[in-house]
């Protein structure tokens, strides 16, 4: 079993807010959060935890958990199967299959578009391995195109999980 962030002592430790124009997302607000009292320095490797068959939201896009596996590696951490310092849950709801929060408009190839609009929230946790407690939670919440092409989207997700671990590993 997981402990989440709302049964630990958190104090917020820092929040970046990216408001972009980047492909296919529109106001796109990213957080994070972490437990003050973890060295993350003792953290070497990591391991992406697989989708719990009672949790709907949580992913198992290969493309998204490897962007995510990415990051972390830039960071120093290594990927390990057994014994992982780290395990990685990702989350992600978007606001209804067809049922669009707005529209918006752009300017492009010399014609004004109108497209639709979605709401969408990705949450990834850190968890430490042995005590399976969240030490580092990223969200990022906002809008995004719902005709965007699968280049636009991955684009975009790119942007998002590398602002997201822009801060990692927080400093003591």
């Amino acid at each position: 079993m997981v402990r989440h962030p709302s049964s630990l002592s958190f104090r917020f430790a820092g929040v970046s807010l990216l408001v972009s124009a980047f492909a296919g997302c529109h106001g796109i607000g990213v957080q994070t959060t972490h437990d003050e009292d973890v060295d993350f320095a003792q953290f070497r490797s990591f391991d992406l935890m697989p989708p719990a068959q009672q949790s709907p939201t949580m992913v198992s896009d290969e493309t998204l958990l490897g962007l995510v596996a990415a990051e972390l590696e830039k960071k120093g951490l290594q990927r390990r199967k057994d014994g992982a310092d780290l395990l990685v849950a990702v989350h992600r709801s978007v606001e209804g299959a067809l049922n669009t929060r707005g529209s918006g408009y752009e300017f492009r190839d010399g014609r004004m578009r109108r497209y639709e609009l979605q709401e969408g929230t990705l949450v990834v946790d850190l968890v430490r391995g042995t005590e399976r407690e969240v030490v580092w939670r990223g969200t990022a919440q906002g809008a995004f195109k719902f005709d965007s092409s699968l280049a636009e989207r991955e684009a975009g997700l790119r942007d998002v999980v590398r602002d997201m671990f822009a801060g990692f590993p927080p400093r003591r």
